[in-house]
């Protein structure tokens, strides 16, 4: 915690240089130490060193089904550091691993009952903005987090193989400028069906229509339809004879990855952006692999991002498309939903 009142002081000595004030590094800590409540600087350090004979921090177990897909993610995409692991292919026995990046620590196990896929990890860090220009270093096809501003601090959510959410969050430090507007990062949801990825892709694209609701739509709607090439359009058909088209394909790649322009409840001058990517999941009992679908819905501009809170519905969309990839019945929208697009 000292580091971040280092930190606090530095930017107040800095602050204060623009205005022609100039202060020693010590004064500035002592000004610091005085906003905590504490008498001077020695005390504030004090109260904010670890107690010794306190419990250790919690670590969160993670429930993994892959060793080299963890791997892939957690060190070499993440920056975690692998501490130690037990099992795994030789041993014939599930793995249980260890990693940590800084003082974030995280177990990872395949043994069933240690955990449940769609878990979630809180991991604090200095500059999640610093983090996310790194992590958008390395490649890797599966994530493409962003950076978004919520009441309780700076937060990037990135999403693993299993499910599970990892949650970068720098605390609210009210001397640090906020985050442009631009930098608004995706809403992003994921989902594990049993269906195959030829299966996943036709039921979000050729049968969305099937799980479409019409209380995300304009007054009327009939059909919803996907053009199956690049320049095609995503369109609906209102009972009034008239077509409302609410985006272009931009990527069309089956059975991997589908992407459009996005302006349904939105300026058609200034859209975002819908983004699919699914990749294949292990058998796990089924007969054949099943798969992992991510959607992302970003784009995010100074131009369009007012309109970013709207669209906080997409899961109640999104589980029925779920349900129609894979053959179960569809959920029905809760009754509170009315009208107007996603949110």
């Amino acid at each position: 915690m000292s580091d971040i009142h280092k930190g606090m002081a530095k930017r107040l000595r800095a602050d204060l240089a623009t205005r022609d004030v100039t202060i020693s590094h010590s004064e500035a800590l002592e000004l610091v130490a005085h906003q905590y409540g504490a008498r001077d600087w020695n005390t504030l350090a004090a109260r904010s060193a670890p107690d010794e004979a306190a419990e250790g921090p919690a670590v969160p177990i993670l429930r993994i089904f892959d060793r080299s897909k963890a791997m892939e993610f957690y060190v070499d995409y993440l920056g975690f550091q692998l501490d130690w692991e037990h099992g795994g292919h030789e041993t014939h026995t599930p793995v249980y691993a260890q990693v940590s990046r800084g003082r974030a620590v995280l177990h990872l196990s395949e043994h069933h009952g240690d955990a449940s896929p769609g878990g979630a990890a809180l991991v604090s860090v200095a500059d999640v903005t610093a983090l996310h220009d790194e992590v958008h270093t390395r490649p890797y096809d599966y994530a493409h987090p962003g950076v978004r501003d919520e009441d309780w601090g700076r937060v990037m959510v990135v999403v693993d193989p299993f499910h599970n959410r990892i949650v970068f969050h720098q605390p609210v430090v009210t001397d640090v400028e906020p985050r442009p507007a631009e930098a608004a990062g995706p809403i992003e949801l994921s989902y594990e069906l049993d269906a195959t990825r030829e299966d996943a892709f036709a039921a979000f694209t050729e049968r969305i229509d099937q799980w479409w609701h019409p209380a995300y739509a304009p007054e009327g709607l009939v059909s919803v339809t996907i053009d199956p090439e690049v320049g095609g359009r995503a369109w609906m058909q209102l009972a009034d004879g008239t077509t409302y088209p609410w985006g272009t394909v931009t990527v069309w790649h089956p059975p991997l990855e589908y992407a459009q322009t996005f302006t349904l409840a939105q300026d058609p001058e200034h859209p975002s952006t819908l983004q699919v990517r699914i990749e294949s999941a292990s058998s796990r009992g089924r007969q054949h692999p099943g798969s992992i679908v991510r959607f992302a819905h970003g784009g995010w501009t100074a131009a369009n991002v007012a309109g970013r809170a709207r669209f906080s519905e997409w899961g109640i969309l999104l589980d029925r498309f779920a349900a129609v990839a894979d053959g179960r019945p569809v959920p029905e929208v809760p009754a509170w939903v009315t009208e107007g697009g996603p949110g």
